[in-house]
């Protein structure tokens, strides 16, 4: 009886200390990088949102596609105004499609457990370049933060 209570309680004891450990794991580690068709489904499908928003004037799909707390930050008209230059200057965010991105830095899961996403399309003279941070919400990656920018391709990255 004895041997039975003791291997139930060392059983219980490696359970907490196996939940213990993975606990305590950075989130990163918890969360494995998604497959490079992820990312090239969320970038292309951003830019496409963000191209027919600045076309239109309408970034209601836009901010559909953003986390709760993006939509908190960002209202509608803040969105507007936020791409105003891109809109302004007609960038033709939609022809990114066209090519593969080219990631700077390489996809990751960054400490607060969202995805990153930063690179460009670069096209010569120009570069349509993007910073786009992604939250898992429900097992889906909803945008949390975009920085779409056309400049020089020989600028800083």
């Amino acid at each position: 009886m004895y041997f039975i209570s003791f291997t139930g309680r060392l059983r219980a004891a490696l359970t907490l200390v196996t939940i213990f450990l993975f606990s305590a794991l950075p989130l990163q580690a918890q969360r494995a990088v998604p497959d490079e068709n992820v990312f090239a489904r969320l970038v292309w499908s951003t830019m496409i949102a963000l191209d027919n928003a600045n076309r239109t004037g309408n970034y209601s799909v836009l901010y559909a596609l953003g986390s709760p707390s993006f939509q908190q930050k960002y209202p509608i008209g803040q969105l507007s105004q936020s791409f105003s230059n891109l809109r302004t200057q007609r960038v033709d965010v939609g022809r990114a499609i066209m090519i593969k991105p080219t990631y700077y830095i390489s996809p990751a899961i960054i400490p607060s457990g969202d995805l990153r996403l930063r690179g460009a399309f670069e096209y010569r003279p120009q570069a349509l370049r993007f910073d786009l941070i992604y939250r898992n919400i429900d097992g889906g990656w909803r945008l949390h933060a975009i920085s779409v920018a056309q400049m020089d391709s020989d600028a800083p990255r």
